[in-house]
Order: structure tokens, then C-alpha cells, then sequence
């Protein structure tokens, strides 16, 4: 299934930057931690928010992090 990663606000909790799509059947839960590599830059993020959504019998995930 589609999965983007996003960076979460260390405040607010809500969507920032994109970090990168990819296409995975892993079960991302709350509290995972993932190295991320983009746009030249490295970063671990510690899911903190997992949204599945369906559309059009498609199924696409978001997953927003903090930064660690």
C-alpha cells in the first residue's frame, strides 16, 4: 500500500514536511521509529499518528513522526 512519511510538529502534532512515499505492506503502529534519507538530509522519526484512508477501493496510508 502507498505509505508517505511526514514530519509532525513537536507542538501542534500536525503535518509538516514530506519526507517520502513508499510502497510497503509493513504494519506501521504508534510508536515505531524509522531512519528517513531525502532531499540530502537524515532523520528518525517516531510514528506518532497513522492514517489509513480508502478511496475508489484504493488504500493509501500517512504516517506523521517527530523528529528525533
Amino acid at each position: 500500500m502507498k505509505t508517505d512519511f511526514y514530519e509532525a510538529d513537536a507542538f501542534t502534532g500536525s503535518k509538516g514536511e514530506h519526507w517520502a512515499s513508499i510502497d510497503s505492506d509493513y504494519r506501521w503502529e504508534k510508536g515505531d521509529e524509522v531512519w528517513l534519507e531525502a532531499k540530502g538530509k537524515r532523520a528518525k522519526l517516531r510514528i506518532t499518528w497513522v492514517n489509513v484512508s480508502v478511496k475508489d477501493g484504493v488504500v493509501t496510508r500517512e504516517l506523521l513522526g517527530l523528529k528525533l
